[in-house]
């Protein structure tokens, strides 16, 4: 008897559409993980296929600027979206497809920003061998992201993204 066969998300760290149903909880994790995963193993192939060329440290050193700036950059943009909200709302209340589509916008600047920082903090790691201040500080974004994304689906009921 043939089982059905489980079905591959072949790109897992992009938010899906709403004709996919909603997605489970985890997912931004799940997305962070693997590409956590992708890149540990782009690092080690180009530690040991090229040793002594020092690509593996270039791409962590651009890892870790892109991955925690870029997610920084997007917290920023969440945070001015918030203060937005906060200011319009008491004069134009936010409801329906208007509120849908805000929450949806939220729910996809946090699951990237959340990815890219995992994703620098990792480079960081990659690049110094211990855990530096700086990785500290994004390590806290990332948990902060995660709590955001947590209220999002809350929020919604159901994930817009």
């Amino acid at each position: 008897m043939a089982q059905p066969r489980r079905s591959l998300d072949t790109w897992p760290l992009l938010p899906r559409g709403q004709d996919a149903g909603p997605r489970p909880v985890d997912e931004p994790a799940r997305a962070a993980v693997a590409a956590m995963i992708g890149l540990a193993g782009l690092f080690l192939a180009l530690r040991w296929g090229l040793p002594g060329s020092g690509l593996a440290e270039e791409v962590a050193r651009l890892v870790a600027l892109g991955g925690c700036l870029g997610g920084l950059a997007l917290v920023m943009v969440v945070g001015a979206l918030l203060i937005g909200a906060a200011v319009v709302t008491p004069v134009l209340p936010i409801v329906g497809p208007v509120r849908e589509a805000a929450i949806a916008v939220l729910d996809h600047a946090l699951h990237l920003a959340f990815v890219l920082t995992a994703c620098g903090v990792l480079g960081i790691l990659v690049l110094h061998g211990k855990i530096p201040g700086p990785a500290m500080w994004f390590a806290t974004q990332a948990l902060a992201l995660w709590a955001g994304l947590r209220m999002c689906h809350r929020l919604g009921g159901r994930s817009a993204a």
